[in-house]
């Protein structure tokens, strides 16, 4: 891309105008305070010349789970290659909860602060309107990466979740024997993301034939997802099927597995090592599985397009990208034998080349 050494003038907030706005927030959400999980990615450097940066603010929600700080990873990484280390300022605000307020109170910090642009991993799907509306009011692009937003002015820079969830039901209901009954553990209520897929997921393996007869959570992380289903077990040991909405792929198995009943086939997908060598040590055995997961680095995908976008570029508002699959015929080549089972896979993306070595340099930094 063409990276240019200067950015572009624009209309600063007005401070006045913007304390304002926070004052009159502030009965709904306070400003989080500058803490150890606020961070910044840019890399000082002495050169002849004088570079002013471009600034992009970054909030992230969640903070601490190994799918969204893998992806923070790989933007720091990205972030602080020498193409990228001069030219850009990336400024982090963790939230550890799904706190959609706490979210808009940092973007509204990052309108103040006078940013170039803003990215966000959407905590909900409007929760952040002031916070949008105060920086496209003053010139500063935003955009979602790793969800959608519902706002026709936002970029969005996503993983198709809604393939992720289509091929994961057409595998289960391609692979399904003469037992139609399935179990489905959804992922976290209450995200977006959970609660807008679960009512079409489920619709779609009804409509193809499937008899959902227990559900539960798998709440996006792999005990939960195992401490779920052998619950589910121990009322229903004759399902025929799990499917498990991004998660999932490594607790289910591993609950059949300790309570001694056959494997079924099996959709999962956070994409976590443990899916990986889970699937590659049990499939002798009988485990089939899917397990279909996003990219985390989708955040530094962003990151380059957001620089295209400051650059002079033109941009489609919405950009969505193909999800991975784990199954029989690859799992041996994903499982990182020699890292944890919560290792994050999908910490590269095509074209950017970022390497485990970055990742690990960088995460939770």
């Amino acid at each position: 891309m063409g990276i240019k050494l200067s950015k572009p003038a624009k209309a600063k907030a007005s401070i006045a105008l913007l304390s304002a706005a926070l004052l009159t927030l502030a009965g709904c959400a306070s400003a989080p305070a500058p803490t150890a999980s606020e961070t910044s990615s840019s890399t000082d450097t002495s050169t002849e010349t004088t570079v002013e940066k471009f600034v992009v603010g970054f909030s992230e929600p969640l903070g601490g789970q190994a799918w969204r700080e893998t992806g923070l990873a790989a933007l720091q990484a990205l972030a602080n290659r020498p193409e990228y280390r001069d030219i850009v300022e990336v400024r982090v605000v963790r939230t550890n909860d799904n706190d959609a307020a706490a979210q808009n109170a940092a973007m509204l910090n990052f309108v103040a602060e006078g940013v170039d642009a803003i990215l966000f991993d959407p905590a909900s799907s409007s929760g952040a309107d002031a916070a949008v509306a105060a920086a496209l009011a003053n010139g500063i692009p935003v955009m979602a990466v790793g969800g959608v937003y519902d706002n026709e002015e936002v970029y969005v820079v996503s993983p198709d979740y809604n393939s992720a969830g289509a091929i994961g039901v057409q595998w289960l209901l391609d692979n399904l024997g003469d037992n139609k009954t399935v179990a489905v553990l959804e992922g976290l209520p209450g995200v977006p993301l959970n609660d807008g897929a679960m009512p079409y997921l489920i619709a779609a393996l009804e409509e193809g034939g499937a008899k959902v007869v227990a559900q539960s959570t798998n709440g996006w992380n792999e005990a939960t997802a195992q401490e779920n289903m052998a619950a589910i077990l121990r009322s229903n040991p004759d399902i025929g099927g799990v499917y498990s909405f991004l998660a999932g792929g490594q607790g289910a198995p591993e609950a059949f597995a300790a309570a001694g009943i056959p494997f079924v086939p099996t959709v999962g997908g956070s994409g976590y090592n443990g899916e990986a060598c889970t699937l590659a040590e049990y499939k002798d055995q009988g485990l089939r599985a899917n397990n279909v997961f996003a990219q985390p680095a989708i955040y530094a995908k962003g990151l380059a397009e957001i620089l295209r976008l400051l650059n002079g570029e033109t941009l489609d508002r919405e950009q969505y990208f193909p999800v991975l699959q784990i199954t029989v015929d690859n799992a041996d080549e994903y499982c990182l034998a020699d890292y944890s089972a919560n290792y994050q896979l999908g910490y590269n993306f095509p074209g950017l080349d970022i390497t485990a070595e970055e990742i690990d340099t960088w995460y939770l930094k």
